[in-house]
């Protein structure tokens, strides 16, 4: 590699380990609030059941909350498996792009 590029490589490295004291707090208080084991419901309406739009059925991949200004909307929310899920598999993939960069420049 050449000078400029490990000095490109070194500043970008720091400017995200400056970020990454409240950016990975954060992601760690979220990841230690998911329930995984507990399937959420769809709100029946937004703001209430009785007046507001009705919000769709839950499944066991997504459901529906209240949000908005007012909660007067219903959004689409993953289940917390799923997000886990999603995370677990974006480790793993990190994880192998960093190995095999290892072994294809230590075995070249």
């Amino acid at each position: 590699m050449s000078r400029l590029t490990m000095t490109i490589l070194l500043v970008l490295g720091a400017i995200y380990l400056a970020q990454a004291d409240t950016t990975a707090t954060d992601i760690v208080e979220e990841v230690k609030s998911l329930r995984p084991f507990e399937l959420k419901h769809s709100s029946l309406g937004c703001p209430l059941p009785v007046v507001g739009a009705s919000c769709p059925e839950e499944t066991p991949f997504y459901y529906f909350k209240c949000c908005g200004d007012l909660a007067q909307q219903c959004c689409f929310r993953l289940q917390e498996w799923v997000v886990l899920l999603l995370i677990v598999l974006a480790v793993l993939v990190v994880i192998s792009i960093v190995v095999n960069l290892i072994r294809c420049l230590c075995c070249y």
